[in-house]
């Protein structure tokens, strides 16, 4: 039982700390038209996600090192991926989710 509270308690740590990471890079997040993302941005995410069209896109910094990354929600029919990109075209993250 001790092992099941300690393993409970260990788990709501880690997504409290992932959701805070998550929330230190995407705080102050502006809206940007998609013309306005970087062009190797566009290039990576054309390349890696063929068939999604971006439906929104914000551009902001991470707050430890100050580098400009890009928020983007790519749509293909009822699916759809988030991806954390930086201005270079890297991919910090993504999330594959369907709409409901």
């Amino acid at each position: 039982m001790a092992f099941a509270v300690l393993s409970l308690v260990s788990t709501i740590a880690f997504a409290q700390e992932t959701k805070e990471e998550v929330q230190e890079v995407t705080q102050d997040k502006v809206e940007v038209q998609i013309n306005e993302l970087p062009v190797v941005v566009t290039k990576v995410l054309e390349k890696q996600f063929t068939g999604y069209a971006v439906e929104k896109a914000y551009k902001t910094k991470t707050i430890q090192n100050e580098i400009e990354v890009y928020y983007v929600k790519l749509l293909n029919g009822e699916e759809y991926i988030k991806v954390l990109i930086d201005a270079e075209g890297n991919i910090i993250e993504k999330e594959q989710k369907t709409e409901k």
